[in-house]
Formats: structure tokens, C-alpha cells, sequence
């Protein structure tokens, strides 16, 4: 009889958690830029607009990393958006 030692389940709740209230508010704040910059209008309605989608984008964004299967998936869609988000922006910047 051979002895395969279990480890006990992973708990990915508080990861989860560190990820949707810690990690979801840089890449909102990186989407809210992208959006700011790749927006044809004046500079004051691209700030208005950028400015006041931080704080849906972050509630949205929060919700919906509860809904990923595991914490390392939602870690990685943060970080898969934070890099689109800042390409974006970079790209946006840049063409101006």
C-alpha cells in the first residue's frame, strides 16, 4: 500500500478578495486612462469621461473577479487587462 500524501484544498477565497479590492482599482484606473486617451473629444471632456468611469469600471471589475474559477485566473485577468488598458493608452498618446 503506498502513502500519497494529501494536501488540504487550496482556499482561494482571500486571494480572490485581494484581487477584486486591491488589484481591480490600478487596472480601472489604467482603463479609465485608455479610455480618456483613445476618446476624440477636447481635452476636458476626455478627463471628464475618463475621471468618472474609474469608479464603475472598479465596481465592475471587482464583481466580476468573484466569478473566476481560481485566484491565480483572476490575477491573470488583471493583469491581461492592465496590459491591454496600457497599450492602449500608450498607443493613444503616442498617435496625438
Amino acid at each position: 500500500m503506498s502513502r500519497v500524501a494529501r494536501r488540504p484544498p487550496l482556499n482561494h477565497s482571500t486571494s480572490r478578495t485581494l484581487a477584486a479590492l486591491v488589484g481591480s482599482l490600478p487596472v480601472s484606473l489604467l482603463l479609465g486612462i485608455a479610455l480618456a486617451a483613445a476618446l476624440p473629444l477636447r481635452l476636458e471632456l476626455r478627463y471628464l469621461i475618463g475621471a468618472y468611469s474609474v469608479v464603475p469600471l472598479w465596481a465592475a471589475l471587482a464583481c466580476c473577479l468573484f466569478l473566476v474559477r481560481n485566484a491565480g485566473r483572476a490575477w491573470l485577468w488583471l493583469a491581461l487587462a492592465g496590459a491591454l488598458a496600457a497599450g492602449v493608452s500608450w498607443l493613444a498618446l503616442r498617435a496625438r
